[in-house]
């Protein structure tokens, strides 16, 4: 983290935006002008909502960056192939990796309570 914390809008696969608070500076080096919060959004992202991610890094260390939109996630591997270190501007980050969208599922169990339903 190198910066402030601002929030962002978080447009999913599926198209429902959501409000995410992420570091300002990574998030606008990957971003760029993207993801500015729509007035009145009041909902942030739900808990099971894996947000789409790409890693960049050197020698010294490693950043995680919040990628906004689909768009912005396909094109990112040619597009934004290095990004400045936001602490120390005179060195590069690389393109590691990138990680889509996912959404973890309800663990089903039987409680075993009998709640008169017919087994299925």
């Amino acid at each position: 983290m190198a910066g402030s914390k601002r929030w962002f809008a978080y447009t999913a696969d599926d198209g429902s935006i959501f409000g995410i608070q992420l570091d300002e500076s990574n998030t606008e080096a990957v971003n760029g002008t993207a993801g500015a919060l729509p007035t009145g959004l009041t909902y942030s992202i739900p808990r099971n909502l894996k947000v789409r991610e790409v890693f960049y890094g050197n020698s010294l260390r490693t950043i995680r960056v919040v990628v906004l939109t689909p768009a912005i996630y396909t094109a990112v591997q040619t597009n934004t192939p290095n990004i400045g270190d936001p602490i120390t501007p005179a060195d590069d980050l690389l393109y590691l990796r990138k990680n889509g969208e996912r959404i973890r599922g309800i663990r089903r169990i039987d409680t075993g309570i009998d709640d008169g339903d017919t087994p299925t």
